[in-house]
């Protein structure tokens, strides 16, 4: 019985350290990766898709495909999305920064799209162990 807790002590030893070094706790990507890929698939014009990454209180009021019509329709092309930086006042809630590039085709007499960049300030919920953006509207 002795030799059973001795070999027991490093086992519970070793499973204590993967969980402290978040190796149980984090599920799914961070909120970096979420919200650059949320981006890339608004670019990619995947805006069903893009919809997921809403938190799951703003995906029970607002269905998927008014959501999906409202961002492709849309007079801007978005180009190109960069994340600028983070700041996360606790755990749970980070407000992102995103440098945005994107096309807009103005009023007739301005020969073609007119390019520029943009910074987009977005608020990340971390949700059950998920980052999801919760839009402003």
């Amino acid at each position: 019985m002795k030799n059973a807790k001795i070999l027991l002590l490093p086992a519970l030893l070793a499973l204590l350290a993967g969980c402290s070094a978040g190796g149980g706790a984090k599920k799914g990507a961070s909120v970096e990766e979420r919200a650059v890929k949320r981006w890339e698939l608004l670019i990619d014009h995947k805006a069903a898709d893009a919809y997921e990454y809403l938190t799951p209180g703003y995906r029970s009021t607002h269905p998927k495909d008014q959501y999906a019509a409202a961002m492709s329709t849309r007079p801007v092309h978005w180009k190109k999305v960069e994340l600028m930086d983070k700041e996360c006042p606790d755990a749970d809630t980070c407000n992102v920064r995103l440098i945005v590039d994107f096309e807009l085709r103005i009023a007739a007499g301005v020969p073609g799209p007119v390019s520029s960049t943009d910074v987009q300030k977005e608020k990340w919920l971390r949700i059950k162990g998920q980052w999801y953006h919760l839009p402003a509207q």
